[in-house]
């Protein structure tokens, strides 16, 4: 999983308003919230000035896109923000005390989505939110993203959500080209 923007296309930001994304999210001031790819160009720094008594822990596999965000981050003196290296293939061993996870761009960029998302679901605690953002398997007119094969349907995710114990929030269409979702982990019930 490469999170670092590869392409021209990939910039979040540049397609897509942050606080129309911010306003879909069950995201309080005071919340823990990990982003995963949200980079320098991502939502880390507009969710970090949202959570301004919470923090925000960037997640990279690139070194060089977490010292560009440290720098970005120094730059308009945020405090909240912890940019994190992690290992690609494990997620999982971050151990994050996390509100919600926000993942951008990432699935298509794994070699496993289904375990990427298992994975981001694992670390979440019940009443706990994520939201996935990704480009359509489908053609659009005007697209220019990552090649159709290695984008994730929609369907997918849904199913994958079911499978790990999330209920959908919201479900959106930006523009053409991209998707949104949001889920809430389930809590756990004791009898």
């Amino acid at each position: 999983m490469t999170t670092r923007p590869t392409a021209s296309w990939h910039t979040f930001n540049d397609q897509i308003d942050p606080h129309a994304i911010i306003s879909l999210l069950p995201i309080h001031r005071s919340q823990h919230v990990a982003v995963l790819g949200g980079g320098i160009d991502g939502l880390t720094i507009p969710i970090a000035k949202y959570v301004y008594d919470g923090n925000v822990i960037a997640l990279e596999n690139d070194k060089s896109a977490l010292d560009e965000l440290a720098a970005e981050v120094e730059r308009v003196h945020l405090t909240n923000v912890t940019p994190t290296l992690i290992d690609e293939n494990d997620i999982e061993a971050t151990g994050l005390d996390t509100d919600g996870i926000v993942v951008i761009d990432a699935l298509h960029n794994t070699t496993s989505p289904a375990r990427l998302f298992s994975s981001v679901a694992k670390l979440l605690p019940g009443g706990g939110w994520m939201l996935i953002a990704d480009w359509f398997s489908t053609d659009a007119r005007g697209d220019n993203g990552p090649a159709k094969s290695k984008r994730v349907d929609p369907a997918r995710v849904e199913r994958w959500a079911t499978e790990n114990d999330m209920t959908p929030i919201t479900r959106r269409t930006l523009g053409v080209q991209r998707y949104v979702h949001v889920y809430r982990k389930r809590r756990t019930t004791s009898n």
